[in-house]
Protein backbone atom coordinates (compact mmCIF):
# COMPACT_ATOMS: atom_id res chain seq x y z
CA UNK A 1 0.00 0.00 0.00
CA UNK A 2 2.74 2.45 0.92
CA UNK A 3 4.34 1.10 -2.37
CA UNK A 4 1.38 2.38 -4.27
CA UNK A 5 0.89 5.70 -2.72
CA UNK A 6 5.01 6.61 -3.29
CA UNK A 7 4.66 5.50 -6.82
CA UNK A 8 1.67 7.68 -7.16
CA UNK A 9 3.35 10.60 -5.82
CA UNK A 10 5.78 10.03 -8.38
CA UNK A 11 3.99 10.02 -11.08
CA UNK A 12 2.03 13.30 -10.01
CA UNK A 13 5.24 14.74 -9.54
CA UNK A 14 6.51 13.49 -12.80
CA UNK A 15 3.71 14.79 -14.68
CA UNK A 16 3.46 18.09 -13.07
CA UNK A 17 6.79 18.24 -13.91
CA UNK A 18 6.74 17.45 -17.71
CA UNK A 19 3.51 19.77 -18.07
CA UNK A 20 5.76 22.89 -16.45
CA UNK A 21 8.65 21.47 -18.96
CA UNK A 22 5.78 21.86 -21.98
CA UNK A 23 4.67 25.42 -20.88
CA UNK A 24 8.49 26.58 -20.56
CA UNK A 25 9.39 25.40 -24.42
CA UNK A 26 6.06 26.96 -25.76
CA UNK A 27 7.00 30.16 -23.80
CA UNK A 28 10.52 30.02 -25.23
CA UNK A 29 9.26 29.43 -28.46
CA UNK A 30 7.23 31.97 -28.51
CA UNK A 31 9.83 34.31 -27.02
CA UNK A 32 12.37 33.35 -29.77
CA UNK A 33 9.45 34.22 -32.29
CA UNK A 34 8.31 37.58 -31.22
CA UNK A 35 12.32 38.53 -31.04
CA UNK A 36 12.73 37.63 -34.33
CA UNK A 37 9.97 39.50 -35.24
CA UNK A 38 10.89 42.55 -33.64
CA UNK A 39 14.29 41.70 -34.92
CA UNK A 40 13.11 41.62 -38.41
CA UNK A 41 11.22 44.60 -38.12
CA UNK A 42 13.62 46.58 -36.65
CA UNK A 43 16.56 45.06 -39.03
CA UNK A 44 14.64 46.24 -42.15
CA UNK A 45 15.33 49.95 -41.22
CA UNK A 46 18.65 51.65 -41.10
CA UNK A 47 18.54 54.88 -38.81
CA UNK A 48 20.07 58.21 -40.95
CA UNK A 49 19.89 60.97 -38.69
CA UNK A 50 17.34 63.14 -35.73
CA UNK A 51 15.52 65.50 -37.39
CA UNK A 52 12.53 68.13 -36.25
CA UNK A 53 13.83 68.05 -32.82
CA UNK A 54 13.36 71.33 -32.11
CA UNK A 55 10.02 71.79 -33.64
CA UNK A 56 7.15 72.10 -31.65
CA UNK A 57 4.51 70.69 -31.07
CA UNK A 58 6.07 67.43 -32.64
CA UNK A 59 4.32 65.55 -35.41
CA UNK A 60 4.69 64.38 -39.00
CA UNK A 61 3.24 65.46 -42.33
CA UNK A 62 3.86 65.37 -46.26
CA UNK A 63 7.62 64.95 -46.51
CA UNK A 64 10.10 64.93 -49.54
CA UNK A 65 14.48 63.71 -49.97
CA UNK A 66 16.94 64.18 -52.45
CA UNK A 67 20.18 63.25 -51.55
CA UNK A 68 20.48 64.45 -48.13
CA UNK A 69 18.30 67.57 -48.77
CA UNK A 70 14.88 67.31 -46.73
CA UNK A 71 11.68 69.36 -46.62
CA UNK A 72 8.73 68.55 -44.56
CA UNK A 73 5.06 70.08 -44.77
CA UNK A 74 3.55 70.23 -41.44
CA UNK A 75 -0.41 71.42 -40.47
CA UNK A 76 0.52 71.27 -37.10
CA UNK A 77 -1.89 72.62 -34.10
CA UNK A 78 -0.34 74.96 -31.50
CA UNK A 79 2.29 73.77 -28.48
CA UNK A 80 0.75 73.88 -25.44
CA UNK A 81 2.38 75.05 -22.35
CA UNK A 82 2.06 74.21 -18.23
CA UNK A 83 2.34 76.29 -15.51
CA UNK A 84 5.26 75.76 -13.21
CA UNK A 85 4.52 73.69 -9.80
CA UNK A 86 4.83 77.09 -7.76
CA UNK A 87 1.60 78.53 -9.22
CA UNK A 88 -0.67 75.51 -9.17
CA UNK A 89 -3.45 76.04 -7.16
CA UNK A 90 -3.09 71.98 -6.02
CA UNK A 91 0.14 70.94 -6.98
CA UNK A 92 -1.48 67.13 -8.26
CA UNK A 93 -3.19 68.75 -10.81
CA UNK A 94 -1.61 70.53 -14.26
CA UNK A 95 -2.78 73.72 -15.68
CA UNK A 96 -2.29 75.15 -18.60
CA UNK A 97 -0.24 78.15 -18.83
CA UNK A 98 -2.53 80.66 -20.82
CA UNK A 99 -6.62 80.33 -20.48
CA UNK A 100 -7.42 79.94 -24.40
CA UNK A 101 -5.53 76.67 -23.82
CA UNK A 102 -8.55 75.29 -22.32
CA UNK A 103 -11.07 76.05 -25.12
CA UNK A 104 -11.16 74.37 -28.05
CA UNK A 105 -12.52 76.80 -30.54
CA UNK A 106 -9.37 78.76 -29.70
CA UNK A 107 -7.05 75.91 -29.89
CA UNK A 108 -8.54 75.11 -33.14
CA UNK A 109 -7.85 78.88 -34.48
CA UNK A 110 -4.28 78.83 -33.47
CA UNK A 111 -3.27 76.11 -35.91
CA UNK A 112 -0.75 76.67 -38.54
CA UNK A 113 0.51 75.05 -41.96
CA UNK A 114 4.14 75.43 -41.61
CA UNK A 115 6.75 74.38 -44.32
CA UNK A 116 10.56 73.18 -43.26
CA UNK A 117 13.57 73.17 -44.98
CA UNK A 118 17.34 72.02 -44.84
CA UNK A 119 19.55 69.03 -44.81
CA UNK A 120 20.48 65.82 -42.61
CA UNK A 121 23.27 67.17 -41.30
CA UNK A 122 22.38 70.60 -40.40
CA UNK A 123 18.84 69.76 -39.42
CA UNK A 124 15.42 71.76 -40.58
CA UNK A 125 14.02 75.13 -39.92
CA UNK A 126 10.72 76.92 -40.85
CA UNK A 127 10.59 78.36 -44.01
CA UNK A 128 7.12 79.48 -44.33
CA UNK A 129 3.90 79.56 -41.40
CA UNK A 130 0.60 80.93 -42.13
CA UNK A 131 -2.66 80.02 -40.02
CA UNK A 132 -4.90 77.39 -40.91
CA UNK A 133 -6.13 73.76 -40.10
CA UNK A 134 -5.54 72.09 -43.51
CA UNK A 135 -3.53 73.01 -46.61
CA UNK A 136 -2.10 71.42 -49.67
CA UNK A 137 1.30 71.81 -51.74
CA UNK A 138 3.20 71.15 -54.64
CA UNK A 139 6.89 71.35 -55.10
CA UNK A 140 9.07 71.46 -58.23
CA UNK A 141 11.68 68.82 -59.52
CA UNK A 142 14.50 71.07 -59.35
CA UNK A 143 12.89 72.01 -55.88
CA UNK A 144 12.99 75.86 -56.66
CA UNK A 145 8.86 76.15 -57.32
CA UNK A 146 6.63 76.22 -54.15
CA UNK A 147 2.96 76.14 -54.38
CA UNK A 148 0.74 76.25 -51.26
CA UNK A 149 -2.73 76.23 -50.19
CA UNK A 150 -3.70 77.22 -47.42
CA UNK A 151 -7.61 76.76 -45.51
CA UNK A 152 -8.25 78.00 -42.56
CA UNK A 153 -11.71 77.91 -40.42
CA UNK A 154 -12.45 80.55 -37.83
CA UNK A 155 -14.47 78.06 -35.42
CA UNK A 156 -15.50 80.82 -33.09
CA UNK A 157 -17.74 81.85 -35.85
CA UNK A 158 -20.83 79.97 -36.49
CA UNK A 159 -21.69 78.01 -39.81
CA UNK A 160 -22.36 79.55 -43.17
CA UNK A 161 -25.72 79.48 -44.87
CA UNK A 162 -24.91 75.81 -46.25
CA UNK A 163 -23.84 74.18 -43.20
CA UNK A 164 -19.87 74.79 -43.05
CA UNK A 165 -18.03 76.47 -41.03
CA UNK A 166 -16.55 79.92 -42.90
CA UNK A 167 -13.41 79.66 -44.09
CA UNK A 168 -10.80 81.89 -45.23
CA UNK A 169 -8.45 80.74 -48.42
CA UNK A 170 -4.87 81.95 -49.29
CA UNK A 171 -2.59 80.83 -52.01
CA UNK A 172 1.14 80.92 -52.49
CA UNK A 173 4.35 80.43 -54.68
CA UNK A 174 8.33 80.28 -54.19
CA UNK A 175 10.32 80.35 -57.14
CA UNK A 176 14.01 80.19 -54.94
CA UNK A 177 12.62 77.35 -52.90
CA UNK A 178 11.08 79.23 -50.45
CA UNK A 179 13.61 82.01 -49.85
CA UNK A 180 10.90 84.38 -50.61
CA UNK A 181 7.04 84.08 -51.17
CA UNK A 182 4.35 85.99 -53.22
CA UNK A 183 0.76 86.03 -52.26
CA UNK A 184 -1.01 85.08 -55.42
CA UNK A 185 -4.30 86.58 -56.08
CA UNK A 186 -6.90 84.68 -55.39
CA UNK A 187 -10.64 84.87 -53.42
CA UNK A 188 -10.71 84.57 -50.04
CA UNK A 189 -13.61 82.39 -49.52
CA UNK A 190 -12.81 79.77 -52.41
CA UNK A 191 -11.31 76.76 -51.99
CA UNK A 192 -7.58 76.94 -54.11
CA UNK A 193 -7.40 73.12 -53.29
CA UNK A 194 -4.41 70.63 -54.28
CA UNK A 195 -1.89 72.33 -56.29
CA UNK A 196 -0.39 70.20 -59.11
CA UNK A 197 1.91 71.32 -61.75
CA UNK A 198 4.23 70.32 -65.09
CA UNK A 199 7.79 70.63 -64.06
CA UNK A 200 8.50 74.13 -65.29
CA UNK A 201 5.74 75.52 -62.78
CA UNK A 202 4.00 77.65 -65.24
CA UNK A 203 1.63 75.18 -66.20
CA UNK A 204 -0.71 73.58 -63.80
CA UNK A 205 -4.08 72.90 -62.26
CA UNK A 206 -5.83 73.74 -58.69
CA UNK A 207 -8.21 70.54 -58.02
CA UNK A 208 -10.51 71.61 -54.68
CA UNK A 209 -13.81 70.45 -53.13
CA UNK A 210 -16.86 70.92 -54.78
CA UNK A 211 -15.92 69.25 -58.06
CA UNK A 212 -13.58 72.51 -59.38
CA UNK A 213 -11.01 72.79 -61.42
CA UNK A 214 -8.60 75.92 -62.21
CA UNK A 215 -5.82 75.80 -64.52
CA UNK A 216 -2.87 78.32 -65.43
CA UNK A 217 -0.39 78.51 -68.10
CA UNK A 218 1.89 81.62 -66.32
CA UNK A 219 2.98 80.55 -62.97
CA UNK A 220 -0.61 80.99 -61.35
CA UNK A 221 -0.81 85.12 -62.13
CA UNK A 222 -4.29 83.90 -64.13
CA UNK A 223 -6.44 81.62 -63.43
CA UNK A 224 -9.11 79.85 -66.02
CA UNK A 225 -11.83 77.64 -64.48
CA UNK A 226 -12.27 74.21 -66.02
CA UNK A 227 -16.62 74.38 -65.59
CA UNK A 228 -17.94 70.68 -65.14
CA UNK A 229 -21.86 69.89 -65.94
CA UNK A 230 -24.19 70.32 -63.16
CA UNK A 231 -24.77 66.48 -62.79
CA UNK A 232 -21.44 65.25 -61.72
CA UNK A 233 -22.10 67.41 -58.24
CA UNK A 234 -24.17 65.05 -56.92
CA UNK A 235 -24.52 66.08 -53.72
CA UNK A 236 -22.54 63.14 -52.30
CA UNK A 237 -20.38 62.84 -48.94
CA UNK A 238 -16.56 64.73 -48.11
CA UNK A 239 -15.50 61.59 -48.94
CA UNK A 240 -16.83 59.33 -51.41
CA UNK A 241 -13.69 56.66 -51.59
CA UNK A 242 -15.36 55.57 -47.97
CA UNK A 243 -12.19 56.68 -45.85
CA UNK A 244 -13.36 58.87 -43.62
CA UNK A 245 -16.38 60.74 -43.17
CA UNK A 246 -17.91 64.27 -42.83
CA UNK A 247 -21.06 65.90 -40.74
CA UNK A 248 -24.33 65.29 -42.41
CA UNK A 249 -24.85 68.86 -43.66
CA UNK A 250 -27.27 70.53 -45.89
CA UNK A 251 -25.54 70.87 -49.68
CA UNK A 252 -22.65 68.27 -48.91
CA UNK A 253 -20.09 68.93 -51.17
CA UNK A 254 -19.31 66.31 -53.59
CA UNK A 255 -14.87 65.58 -54.30
CA UNK A 256 -12.77 63.87 -57.04
CA UNK A 257 -12.64 60.41 -55.14
CA UNK A 258 -8.95 60.31 -57.18
CA UNK A 259 -7.23 62.56 -59.54
CA UNK A 260 -3.27 62.58 -61.17
CA UNK A 261 -1.65 64.58 -62.97
CA UNK A 262 1.00 62.77 -65.39
CA UNK A 263 4.52 64.05 -67.20
CA UNK A 264 2.82 64.72 -70.26
CA UNK A 265 0.04 67.15 -68.86
CA UNK A 266 -2.76 65.36 -68.94
CA UNK A 267 -4.68 65.27 -65.96
CA UNK A 268 -7.25 62.44 -64.67
CA UNK A 269 -10.17 62.81 -62.53
CA UNK A 270 -12.58 60.22 -61.49
CA UNK A 271 -15.68 60.50 -59.23
CA UNK A 272 -18.68 58.61 -57.90
CA UNK A 273 -22.36 59.07 -59.66
CA UNK A 274 -25.53 57.56 -58.50
CA UNK A 275 -27.03 57.89 -62.27
CA UNK A 276 -25.84 60.13 -65.22
CA UNK A 277 -27.02 59.43 -69.34
CA UNK A 278 -24.11 59.52 -71.25
CA UNK A 279 -23.03 59.38 -74.71
CA UNK A 280 -24.27 56.90 -77.20
CA UNK A 281 -22.41 53.65 -77.15
CA UNK A 282 -22.30 54.55 -73.11
CA UNK A 283 -26.18 55.26 -72.29
CA UNK A 284 -27.13 55.53 -68.56
CA UNK A 285 -25.03 54.28 -65.91
CA UNK A 286 -25.96 53.77 -62.08
CA UNK A 287 -23.55 53.50 -59.12
CA UNK A 288 -20.13 53.91 -60.95
CA UNK A 289 -17.08 55.20 -61.08
CA UNK A 290 -16.51 57.74 -64.00
CA UNK A 291 -12.73 58.27 -65.10
CA UNK A 292 -11.70 61.48 -67.18
CA UNK A 293 -8.89 62.48 -69.22
CA UNK A 294 -8.14 65.90 -69.61
CA UNK A 295 -5.31 67.19 -71.71
CA UNK A 296 -3.89 70.48 -70.56
CA UNK A 297 -4.37 72.05 -74.10
CA UNK A 298 -8.15 71.17 -74.38
CA UNK A 299 -10.53 73.79 -74.67
CA UNK A 300 -13.81 74.83 -72.93
CA UNK A 301 -15.81 73.37 -75.70
CA UNK A 302 -13.50 70.42 -75.76
CA UNK A 303 -14.32 69.87 -72.68
CA UNK A 304 -18.24 70.44 -72.25
CA UNK A 305 -17.97 67.54 -75.05
CA UNK A 306 -15.76 65.31 -73.20
CA UNK A 307 -17.80 64.80 -69.85
CA UNK A 308 -20.45 62.98 -72.01
CA UNK A 309 -17.12 60.23 -72.99
CA UNK A 310 -15.51 59.09 -69.87
CA UNK A 311 -12.21 57.62 -70.35
CA UNK A 312 -13.33 54.57 -68.21
CA UNK A 313 -16.48 53.58 -66.40
CA UNK A 314 -16.30 51.00 -63.40
CA UNK A 315 -19.91 49.90 -62.38
CA UNK A 316 -20.11 50.32 -58.20
CA UNK A 317 -16.35 50.74 -57.50
CA UNK A 318 -14.75 53.96 -56.31
CA UNK A 319 -11.40 54.86 -57.34
CA UNK A 320 -9.03 56.55 -54.91
CA UNK A 321 -5.96 56.81 -56.58
CA UNK A 322 -4.85 56.70 -60.21
CA UNK A 323 -1.07 56.48 -61.43
CA UNK A 324 0.52 56.07 -64.85
CA UNK A 325 3.25 53.24 -65.44
CA UNK A 326 6.06 54.17 -68.17
CA UNK A 327 4.47 52.15 -70.80
CA UNK A 328 1.42 54.32 -70.60
CA UNK A 329 -0.97 51.86 -68.72
CA UNK A 330 -3.22 53.10 -65.42
CA UNK A 331 -2.51 51.73 -62.47
CA UNK A 332 -5.79 52.48 -60.27
CA UNK A 333 -6.50 51.35 -56.82
CA UNK A 334 -10.34 50.95 -56.12
CA UNK A 335 -12.57 50.30 -53.48
CA UNK A 336 -15.06 47.36 -54.89
CA UNK A 337 -18.97 47.35 -54.36
CA UNK A 338 -21.22 49.99 -54.37
CA UNK A 339 -21.11 53.15 -51.97
CA UNK A 340 -23.51 53.54 -49.12
CA UNK A 341 -26.53 56.47 -49.39
CA UNK A 342 -25.27 60.07 -48.13
CA UNK A 343 -26.51 59.34 -44.91
CA UNK A 344 -25.46 56.08 -43.82
CA UNK A 345 -21.89 55.50 -42.11
CA UNK A 346 -19.65 53.17 -44.12
CA UNK A 347 -19.06 51.17 -40.78
CA UNK A 348 -18.02 48.02 -42.65
CA UNK A 349 -14.89 48.78 -44.55
CA UNK A 350 -14.93 47.56 -48.37
CA UNK A 351 -12.79 45.19 -50.18
CA UNK A 352 -9.92 46.80 -51.74
CA UNK A 353 -8.30 46.25 -55.36
CA UNK A 354 -6.01 47.09 -58.19
CA UNK A 355 -6.60 47.08 -61.66
CA UNK A 356 -4.28 47.62 -64.46
CA UNK A 357 -6.44 49.60 -67.49
CA UNK A 358 -4.15 49.38 -70.91
CA UNK A 359 -5.49 49.88 -74.40
CA UNK A 360 -8.35 50.82 -73.05
CA UNK A 361 -9.72 47.84 -71.82
CA UNK A 362 -8.94 46.48 -67.68
CA UNK A 363 -6.00 43.88 -68.61
CA UNK A 364 -5.49 42.51 -64.98
CA UNK A 365 -7.11 42.70 -61.59
CA UNK A 366 -6.31 41.64 -58.24
CA UNK A 367 -8.33 41.69 -55.10
CA UNK A 368 -6.27 42.37 -51.56
CA UNK A 369 -6.64 40.67 -48.46
CA UNK A 370 -10.12 42.18 -46.13
CA UNK A 371 -7.26 43.65 -43.63
CA UNK A 372 -5.93 45.86 -46.44
CA UNK A 373 -6.96 49.66 -46.62
CA UNK A 374 -5.14 51.23 -49.20
CA UNK A 375 -3.39 54.54 -49.33
CA UNK A 376 -1.30 56.15 -52.14
CA UNK A 377 0.06 54.11 -54.70
CA UNK A 378 3.42 55.23 -56.33
CA UNK A 379 5.31 53.83 -59.15
CA UNK A 380 9.36 53.02 -59.31
CA UNK A 381 11.94 53.58 -61.88
CA UNK A 382 11.12 49.77 -63.24
CA UNK A 383 7.57 50.00 -63.07
CA UNK A 384 7.58 48.87 -59.42
CA UNK A 385 4.49 49.33 -57.92
CA UNK A 386 4.71 50.91 -54.05
CA UNK A 387 0.95 50.39 -51.88
CA UNK A 388 1.27 52.52 -48.47
CA UNK A 389 -1.79 51.36 -46.34
CA UNK A 390 -2.76 50.62 -42.81
CA UNK A 391 -3.80 46.90 -41.75
CA UNK A 392 -7.19 46.44 -39.71
CA UNK A 393 -9.04 43.13 -38.69
CA UNK A 394 -12.04 42.69 -37.21
CA UNK A 395 -10.93 42.13 -33.75
CA UNK A 396 -8.24 45.23 -34.12
CA UNK A 397 -9.26 48.80 -32.27
CA UNK A 398 -6.26 50.62 -34.31
CA UNK A 399 -4.75 49.67 -37.46
CA UNK A 400 -1.11 49.30 -38.62
CA UNK A 401 0.88 50.80 -41.44
CA UNK A 402 1.85 48.51 -43.89
CA UNK A 403 3.46 48.54 -46.97
CA UNK A 404 2.70 46.42 -50.38
CA UNK A 405 5.25 45.95 -53.08
CA UNK A 406 4.60 44.06 -56.79
CA UNK A 407 7.63 43.74 -58.81
CA UNK A 408 5.45 42.14 -61.33
CA UNK A 409 2.91 44.89 -62.74
CA UNK A 410 0.52 44.29 -60.13
CA UNK A 411 -0.13 40.24 -60.54
CA UNK A 412 1.72 39.56 -56.44
CA UNK A 413 2.26 41.67 -53.74
CA UNK A 414 4.65 41.50 -51.21
CA UNK A 415 3.34 43.26 -47.48
CA UNK A 416 5.28 44.55 -44.87
CA UNK A 417 4.63 45.91 -41.51
CA UNK A 418 6.46 49.34 -41.07
CA UNK A 419 5.35 49.78 -37.82
CA UNK A 420 4.36 53.54 -36.70
CA UNK A 421 5.57 56.33 -38.92
CA UNK A 422 4.51 59.75 -38.81
CA UNK A 423 5.82 60.42 -41.99
CA UNK A 424 6.46 58.67 -45.23
CA UNK A 425 8.41 58.74 -48.22
CA UNK A 426 9.24 56.98 -50.69
CA UNK A 427 11.98 58.20 -53.24
CA UNK A 428 11.60 56.44 -56.12
CA UNK A 429 15.24 57.19 -57.77
CA UNK A 430 16.88 55.31 -55.72
CA UNK A 431 13.81 52.77 -54.63
CA UNK A 432 13.89 53.31 -51.38
CA UNK A 433 11.52 54.19 -48.07
CA UNK A 434 11.99 56.47 -45.99
CA UNK A 435 10.05 57.09 -42.20
CA UNK A 436 9.69 59.57 -39.55
CA UNK A 437 9.05 58.02 -36.40
CA UNK A 438 9.35 59.99 -32.58
CA UNK A 439 12.04 62.46 -34.43
CA UNK A 440 14.21 59.75 -36.21
CA UNK A 441 14.35 60.05 -39.75
CA UNK A 442 15.15 55.81 -41.28
CA UNK A 443 15.45 54.43 -44.74
CA UNK A 444 15.07 50.92 -45.95
CA UNK A 445 15.92 49.62 -50.07
CA UNK A 446 13.22 47.63 -51.84
CA UNK A 447 14.07 44.43 -53.16
CA UNK A 448 13.82 44.95 -57.02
Amino acid sequence: MAASTLLSIIFKLVRAALKWLVIIIIGLVLLVVGAYGVYRMLSMWTYETDLMEHDKPYGGGDIRIHDRQVIVFKPIGPEFKFKPAAELKNPEVAEFAEDWMNHYEEVRNRASVRLLRGDMDKGVHRIFEKPGQNGAWWLSPDWKTIYVSTDWTNFKLPNGPDGYGQRWHTLWKSIDGGQSWQQLEWPEHVQPGQPLFMPDGKRGYLVADGMRIWRTFDGGQSWQEITLPSWVNQQLTGHPSGNGLLPMIKDSRATFSAFDLADDGTLRVAFYVRKAKLAAGIGDVIESTLLYRIPLSASQDELARQWMQPEIVLQQQSVIDIKMSHDGSLNLITLLGKLKPEKVAETQQRPAAYIQWKDGKENYRHQFDEHVIPGALFVGPQDQLVLAGESLNAKQTSSDSIILISTDRGQAWKETDDGMAYAWYYEADKNRIWKYQYRSLYWRKLNQ
